[in-house]
């Protein structure tokens, strides 16, 4: 079977997407966090409720989970791979994350992630995100 092409235009504006998202998540900018996000998008995230149903589900969700820090802010991509093809696109890798806590205390934390989007009307828009960590039962 033949694999979908890794370096294409649309790929190429995938990955700009996911960087932009990365940075906004980062740099705790709510509204750009979600701005490719389909009103419909289905996310999963690592702290519960872990499912959200609708991109403002989401948004509701942010101070639940968003840490307050004070510097050293991170929130980067690694091993990031972007497949797209037509108007469909994937994409996975991990998120290298943290922070300076209000205490002075350090945290870091990886974690994985999946997205799929569609393009609709000439836009790439996350229609799916899965973010999971795995833990030692």
């Amino acid at each position: 079977m033949e694999q979908p092409p890794t370096s294409t235009p649309e790929a190429a504006q995938v990955r700009q997407l996911l960087e932009r998202w990365a940075e906004a998540t980062r740099t705790s900018r709510l509204e750009e966090v979600l701005q490719d996000h389909a009103p419909a998008a289905l996310i999963y995230d690592v702290l519960p409720p872990m499912k959200h149903e609708g991109a403002e589900a989401y948004r509701r969700s942010w101070g639940d989970w968003q840490p307050e820090t004070t510097g050293g802010e991170r929130f980067e991509w690694q091993d990031l791979a972007v497949v797209a093809e037509g108007d469909l696109a994937f994409a996975h890798g991990f998120i290298h994350c943290g922070g300076l806590l209000p205490s002075g205390k350090t945290f870091e934390d990886l974690v994985r992630a999946t997205f799929c989007l569609r393009r609709l009307d000439g836009a790439w828009q996350v229609v799916h995100q899965h973010i999971s960590k795995p833990f030692s039962a």
